[in-house]
């Protein structure tokens, strides 16, 4: 583990350029440096130090340091002796043969504890009172009472006497030494050793702050993540992250600010000279190779590719946050590109990766009624009749074309923003069907995709019941589509009880993608689904190879077994539809039948399509 080297120098007594006669301002200067030292070792809120001034021998009062304000003034209460205020009884206690003072207190909604400590003089003689507010969330218990003890006795020797200015000198030695290494530990990733993700921000913004010319702000996300954890374990994955990890810190500049900002993405704040941008696209190609290099060491196949994401300083913001925001933006587009690259943000091209700007526009199209329900008719491969649809989410932008999710999918990356898209669709979907299919008394099924944070919500059952209760749909006719991918978790976990309990009340429940995500048989299994949905990819390679087909044919075969229903999407041609009949697929849909339909154009569906 990385520790700073000691701040301050301790020399002998019999140094030479050691000296016993604190001068007054030193004193008071030694008295600062202790009070600083407290609050960033402890985390204090604030702290005051009051002295008996007839024995300070010729201090000034103003040593006795009390900040301003409510906090101070509490703190000048306790510290008194003062029982008034908000605060509860004090509770007084010995530790390590020193006596402390603990009390509760609230303020401003704020729950605080204060620590008093005394301060004893030559011959025992009560000299005054060091005393400490802390937040509750800050407070450490015994460790921050340890600390706060010898803050007191090297508070102590102050009173001594100049004989004691070598043990004072030491204590303060000692004491501002273990606060920077203390402030190290809080400020580090464990694991990796970078920068922790409150380090990196309060690292990167003071560099920013610092006079730049020109900076980069680097997010770098390793792709596939998750599957390497579940291939070859935790403790590989772990191994995987240190690798690189170091290998990010070999090949960046020393001055540059390198930070773990989650699980499997790191963030890098890196200065750039003038005219910086070919500089930069060195500079990323450099650390995916650096890592790539770094990853073969490990003896596993396919590991090293990372997606990255870059923002310019000043160009593209000039605070963290503003560069941090554009800098996801660009990953989030790289991506969507096909993973395993690099992108430097532009704004044209990625403004709709922009959280806070798409976020915008976002409320302002649901506001307008913009975001519209599409349907996509599901037919039945046995006879061509119309079943039901898929409900498909697009936006009318400004000039009135449909934009399909692809245009919009940091949408479904933002918990509130995907929470709202899929309540705006499902209301407006199930007024559509109430107004255009429900008079026709037809048996038409819903299918409604959801999304990891509507499932995590426990709440998310009920507000499908309100919608239903709303329009008049039917439970029965819901069916909820979900993908391997939001499915990960556990029997036990959230997503399965609410998968279960839309279940219960009479939805249907379709695994979407099948085929392309992680764990699908394990879920075929154990969880409630009562619909399997065969991904594009295989029905676009139905009819150009053996292989493709004896994989469809065995899953077909295998969810037939189970009770399953199966779909398959992206059907395009009438020769898909022949193969897929005769391996015993029940359902379809794609752009041979029809493209999704608007909600108007439900009135006139059609209830039988041309199979050839």
């Amino acid at each position: 583990m990385y520790l700073p080297e000691p701040v301050m120098t301790l020399h002998a007594p019999d140094d030479p350029h050691f000296s016993p006669d604190l001068t007054e301002p030193e004193l008071e200067q030694l008295l600062d440096v202790i009070r600083e030292a407290a609050e960033m070792a402890t985390g204090a809120a604030a702290s005051a130090v009051l002295v008996n001034s007839d024995l300070t021998g010729g201090l000034k009062p103003g040593v006795s340091i009390v900040p301003e304000g409510p906090l101070g003034r509490a703190l000048r209460d306790f510290a008194t002796q003062d029982s008034g205020g908000t605060g509860t009884a004090d509770t007084p206690r010995t530790r390590l043969g020193t006596p402390y003072r603990i009390r509760q207190l609230q303020l401003h909604g704020t729950d605080y504890r204060l620590l008093g400590l005394p301060l004893t003089a030559q011959d025992s003689v009560s000299g005054g009172v060091l005393c400490f507010a802390f937040r509750a969330d800050d407070w450490q218990g015994d460790q921050t009472i340890d600390i706060c003890r010898r803050l007191a006795h090297v508070a102590e020797l102050l009173w001594s006497g100049h004989e004691s200015v070598a043990d004072l000198t030491y204590e303060v030695v000692s004491l501002t030494n273990r606060t920077a290494r203390l402030q190290r530990i809080a400020e580090i990733d464990v694991l990796t050793q970078l920068e922790n993700p409150a380090s990196f921000e309060n690292k990167a913004s003071a560099l920013l702050d610092s006079g730049l010319q020109g900076a980069a702000f680097v997010v770098i996300d390793i792709d596939h993540f998750k599957l390497v954890n579940d291939l070859y374990g935790h403790q590989f994955g772990d191994m995987y992250l240190k690798t690189i990890a170091k290998a990010l810190r070999t090949n960046l500049p020393d001055i540059s600010v390198v930070g773990r900002l989650g699980g499997d993405e790191f963030g890098v704040l890196t200065p750039l000279p003038p005219g910086g941008r070919a500089y930069l696209d060195g500079l990323l190609s450099r650390c995916r190779s650096g890592i790539q290099r770094a990853t073969a060491l490990l003896g596993k196949p396919d590991l090293g590719h990372v997606s990255i994401g870059a923002s310019q300083y000043p160009d593209h913001g000039t605070t963290y946050s503003q560069l941090f925001e554009m800098a996801d933006a660009a990953l989030y587009a790289a991506k969507d590109s096909g993973r395993s690259i690099s992108t430097v943000f532009h704004p044209r091209r990625h403004d709709r990766y922009n959280n806070s700007e798409l976020g915008k526009q976002f409320l302002s199209a649901v506001k307008r009624d913009d975001i519209l329900p599409h349907f996509q008719p599901v037919v039945d491969l046995s006879d061509g009749t119309c079943t039901g649809f898929e409900v498909l989410a697009r936006w009318r932008d400004s000039r009135g074309r449909n934009l399909p999710p692809s245009e919009f999918s940091a949408i479904f990356r933002d918990h509130s923003m995907a929470e709202k898209m899929t309540r705006t669709i499902m209301h407006r979907a199930f007024r559509d069907y109430a107004a255009t299919i429900a008079p026709t008394g037809a048996p038409m099924r819903l299918a409604l995709n959801v999304t990891f944070f509507d499932l995590m919500n426990p709440e998310f059952a009920f507000e499908v019941q309100s919608a239903v209760a709303d329009t008049g749909f039917d439970w029965s006719r819901l069916t909820i589509e979900v993908t391997e991918q939001t499915m990960l978790g556990e029997q036990s976990g959230q997503i399965f009880r609410s998968l279960d309990e839309l279940r219960a009340r009479g939805a249907s429940v379709a695994l979407d993608d099948f085929g392309t995500g992680y764990g699908g048989l394990r879920h075929l299994a154990h969880w409630p689904i009562d619909l399997i949905k065969i991904d594009k990819y295989f029905v676009d390679n139905l009819t150009t190879g053996n292989r493709d087909l004896a994989v469809l044919e065995s899953i077909v075969a295998m969810c037939r077994n189970l009770g399953h229903a199966v779909i398959a999407e992206g059907i395009e041609t009438a020769q898909q539809v022949t193969v897929l009949r005769n391996i015993g697929c029940h359902y379809g849909q794609g752009y041979l039948f029809d493209q999704p339909l608007a909600g108007e154009a439900l009135a006139s569906y059609r209830t039988r399509y041309d199979l050839g």
